[in-house]
């Protein structure tokens, strides 16, 4: 569905989504470069880690579906920006957002596919590959997450602005009634 100029905010299954969405993209995201790189594959531990890893992004696949699918069905505020390179840059950064999310989902299957390792998810013990390097989607994964990184930071700075401004449009993904506008 289009967007509504009547309407002020998102829905609040939106705002939900959004939400769990970012907890569990950051956390995903922390867990892969700050635990993940720096564990030995040889480290008995890795597995339940990485396990945990699978189990957050095979999440944020659903619920991001799920998002894809409300935002489609359901009205939505207008653009924040009527024109000019705020309102491209804005498009551009929520239309990356979800294409590396989705690309992230999508490498991080691949991989386990392939490493033979989607076994973890029901808890079954697996073995390592000694070098994820080997493993095609496993290099898409990795640059990936480094971009989703530079487009989250980036959506971070646009919230800051609006805040900055105090123009009421970063409290439009959250709850009615006030938030962090």
């Amino acid at each position: 569905m289009r967007a509504n100029p009547k309407v002020a905010r998102y829905l609040p299954a939106l705002v939900v989504l959004h939400w769990l969405i970012a907890v569990l993209i950051v956390g995903n995201l922390a867990v892969g470069m700050l635990v993940l790189d720096g564990m030995d594959n040889a480290d008995a531990g890795k597995a339940a880690v990485l396990r945990w890893h699978m189990l957050g992004g095979i999440a944020i696949l659903v619920l991001m579906l799920a998002r894809i699918t409300v935002r489609l069905a359901k009205p939505r505020p207008a653009p924040a920006h009527a024109a000019g390179p705020l309102r491209w840059i804005t498009a551009l950064s929520h239309g990356l957002l979800y294409v590396l999310v989705l690309a992230m989902v999508m490498t991080g299957l691949g991989t386990a596919q392939l490493a033979g390792i989607l076994p973890l998810l029901g808890g079954e013990a697996v073995r390592l590959p000694t070098d994820w390097s080997g493993i095609a989607p496993y290099a898409g994964h990795a640059l990936f997450s480094g971009v989703l990184l530079a487009v989250l930071a980036l959506h971070v700075v646009g919230w800051m602005y609006h805040l900055v401004r105090r123009d009421g449009l970063a409290g439009r993904m959250w709850f009615s009634g006030g938030g962090p506008d």
